[in-house]
C-alpha cells in the first residue's frame, strides 16, 4: 500500500517533460527513477497537467529515498 500525506502535495516535482512515461505513470521513482515496488512507495497525490487547452491529471509516487522530495 502506497504512504501518503497531505503536506506532499505541495512538494514541486521535477517538470514533466523532463520524465520518462514510467514516472509520469508512477511506475518509477519521479526523483531517481527506480522502479517502484509495493509497499516501498510514496504516493505524492495527483497533480493536473496543462498543454494549450488540454488539461489531465497525472499521479506521480517516489521511493522512500525521496519521501519529502530531495533529489
Amino acid at each position: 500500500m502506497a504512504t501518503t500525506t497531505d503536506d506532499l502535495t505541495a512538494v514541486e516535482l521535477p517538470r514533466i517533460g523532463t520524465l520518462t512515461q514510467r514516472q509520469q505513470r508512477g511506475q518509477d521513482c519521479v526523483w531517481c527513477g527506480v522502479t517502484l515496488a509495493a509497499g516501498a512507495v510514496i504516493d505524492l497525490g495527483p497533480r493536473r497537467y496543462r498543454r494549450a487547452d488540454w488539461v489531465t491529471q497525472w499521479f506521480p509516487r517516489a521511493c522512500k529515498r525521496h519521501p519529502g522530495g530531495v533529489s
